[in-house]
């Protein structure tokens, strides 16, 4: 597969509030492009520029997965709402697939956010960051990869969160599994496992529960498993393995957030990990050139019939650690 490349920013005249543009073979309206999303002044125009630049690089992790639609129409300040069911905003041509649910609905039909009509269609209707399943509408109970989420409490600082994942990178380096580490965006960092098809979710979270848990055992004052928030201790990073689960969305790499400076959910190198790293300079403004040194560092990560399977894990981590066994 070709390295993707950057495409450049909108070729829409500086200073106007709207445009309409086709992009294959679909009309894309594109409104308010000078309103401020952020408090630092980033505008929609801004956030649309970085999404038509990355789109190559960013679509890979969206396509063919239920997007869910959190929209901040009035910027990051005020706000946001959910919105599961594609309804009449949407554009007539945007794709959607109807997929059962739990609710009072017997069913919600999701975008699908595959092509960059798409994915400029829903920035432009205020989806600053992206929210996708773990697995793919063609096999929903069945997940891609499995997710190690690191989430530090209010008095843990990054550099705790950077020691958990330098320990887990050490232990997943001895089980010989193969994995990838981004910045959340915000304050964690995700570690992707990806596995071969036809594992569910319990699966999933079984084995992200008992990788986590054998990280825990080697720094117990680094790390939590409390899952309810008001008994975690606020100076440990939680183990967060429960988002492996039909359903859950996630933010994917190179994905905007909605804090203050835009940044991004930005893959590292593992060499990267550093006490010093600060995952707040990682941004629309600055991944482009990023993206340019290094390429997309998140590639191995996407689904495809060669990665591990979850018996030939367990199997690796009974050998060294024979208590795992079931």
């Amino acid at each position: 597969m070709p390295e993707p490349k950057r495409q450049g920013p909108l070729a829409v005249p500086a200073h106007a509030q709207q445009a309409l543009l086709v992009l294959d073979e679909h009309p894309v309206n594109l409104t308010h492009l000078e309103k401020p999303l952020f408090p630092d002044g980033i505008r929609k125009r801004d956030l649309l520029d970085y999404s038509h630049d990355v789109a190559p690089f960013l679509l890979p992790y969206l396509r063919d997965r239920p997007y869910t639609m959190k929209r901040f129409p009035r910027g990051i300040e005020a706000p946001p709402f959910f919105q599961k069911e594609a309804g009449g905003r949407v554009p007539a041509w945007m794709r959607t697939v109807a997929m059962p649910s739990q609710n009072e609905r017997q069913e919600v039909n999701y975008v699908l956010c595959n092509d960059l009509p798409s994915l400029l269609a829903v920035v432009n209707l205020g989806c600053i960051d992206h929210n996708v399943w773990m697995s793919r509408y063609q096999t929903p109970l069945a997940p891609d990869f499995v997710l190690l989420d690191l989430d530090p409490g209010p008095r843990a600082g990054f550099d705790r969160v950077v020691k958990v994942a330098q320990i887990l990178r050490r232990l997943l380096d001895e089980f010989e599994i193969t994995a990838c580490c981004k910045t959340s965006g915000a304050t964690g960092v995700h570690i992707w496992i990806p596995i071969a098809p036809g594992h569910s979710f319990a699966q999933t979270q079984q084995l992200a529960a008992l990788i986590l848990r054998l990280a825990a055992q080697r720094a117990p004052a680094l790390m939590t498993e409390v899952w309810r928030v008001a008994a975690r201790p606020a100076d440990r990073v939680y183990l967060d393995f429960r988002q492996n689960a039909h359903g859950k969305t996630i933010p994917p790499p190179y994905s905007p957030r909605p804090r203050p400076g835009a940044p991004v959910s930005c893959p590292l190198r593992w060499d990267e990990l550093k006490p010093s790293l600060d995952p707040a300079r990682f941004t629309i403004r600055t991944l482009r050139r990023r993206l340019d040194r290094y390429g997309d560092l998140f590639a191995p990560a996407l689904p495809g019939p060669d990665h591990d399977n979850i018996a030939a894990i367990l199997r690796r981590i009974q050998r060294r650690v024979p208590a795992t066994a079931a």
